[in-house]
């Protein structure tokens, strides 16, 4: 009997002794693996702060370090896009500046030009009246510029928020003609509606206004004396197009690739007020309204410049 619970007690001995060599030879797997995948997180960390990323952990399994991979790789998708936008920021500014500066020189010169003539004791009062003509030109050259990329650069920079919706388009047009009526008077022009005036598109109104504006102003600066200008208003399966017509001297169809560049004039615009920022402004204001424009010649309604609204 005794040695029956003599060999009882050393069988449960050796049982908890071999249990915990096990449990221990466990711990110690354990914790050797929480210390690799401890590194391996350290390491995809720093990894992720020099712009590299590492994956060491399956994006399929259902495990915290897997989670948290995909949750650090989110992250560093977000830090990495935000630092892209303000690259892109900083790139559209540094270009801007210099556009800007580059512009300026010429007005600024033939203001100092002007005003030392204007110094001269010997001048005429034609020549005097000819020299201040010129400067209120330059003068006028450099509030357009001002102001132009002043609506440029908060449209890029996303200062200015566009908020279209669903609205008419007629009483947005309108308000563009009344704002060209009196240059379009004073030009001999004629503004003609044509089409369905009851149609209705996703727009801003404020800025669309803007858009019509600088086509209708650059109609009448660039029609024959006279002339009609003719505004179409066409519905389209999934858009509307409003065209803006006018007869003048024949934009090329090479040209009509480079009119919405930013600073570019036509060969017809030497003689006309302006700096080249209307076209590429009206662009942008309608492409941030997810629709578009292009610029065409027709032989019945001459140079023709068509905007396209989503509907």
């Amino acid at each position: 009997m005794r040695d029956t619970v003599t060999a009882m007690l050393f069988i449960i001995i050796c049982l908890l002794t071999a249990a915990l060599v096990f449990l221990v030879y466990k711990y110690k797997k354990m914790e050797k693996m929480a210390d690799k995948t401890m590194a391996q997180m350290d390491d995809m960390l720093e990894q992720l702060i020099l712009g590299r990323e590492v994956k060491y952990f399956s994006e399929n399994e259902d495990t915290l370090p897997g989670k948290f991979q995909s949750q650090a790789g989110r992250l560093y998708e977000i830090h990495r896009v935000q630092e892209e936008r303000e690259k892109l920021l900083r790139d559209q500014i540094s270009s801007s500046v210099s556009d800007l500066v580059h512009q300026i020189n010429t007005p600024i010169a033939n203001i100092k030009m002007y005003s030392e003539f204007l110094r001269e004791d010997s001048l005429t009062t034609e020549e005097y009246r000819h020299f201040a003509d010129n400067l209120d030109r330059q003068a006028r050259k450099l509030s357009w510029l001002g102001e132009g990329f002043a609506k440029i650069s908060r449209m890029e920079t996303g200062i200015i928020s566009l908020k279209p919706e669903i609205q008419p388009v007629l009483p947005v047009i309108l308000e563009a003609v009344d704002q060209a009526a009196l240059k379009a008077e004073q030009h001999g022009n004629d503004i003609r509606l044509k089409g369905d005036q009851k149609l209705k598109a996703c727009l801003d109104r404020r800025w669309t206004e803007e858009v019509f504006f600088n086509l209708l102003d650059n109609a009448v600066k660039y029609s024959d004396p006279g002339s009609v200008i003719l505004v179409e208003l066409l519905e389209y399966e999934m858009y509307i197009r409003i065209n803006v017509c006018s007869r003048g001297t024949k934009v090329k169809r090479e040209e009509f690739a480079r009119v919405f560049q930013r600073f570019y004039r036509g060969k017809n615009a030497e003689d006309q007020e302006g700096v080249g920022l209307g076209l590429y402004l009206a662009r942008e204001i309608i492409r941030g309204q997810r629709g578009y424009m292009k610029g065409e010649y027709d032989p019945e309604k001459g140079n023709v410049f068509s905007v396209f609204l989503c509907r």
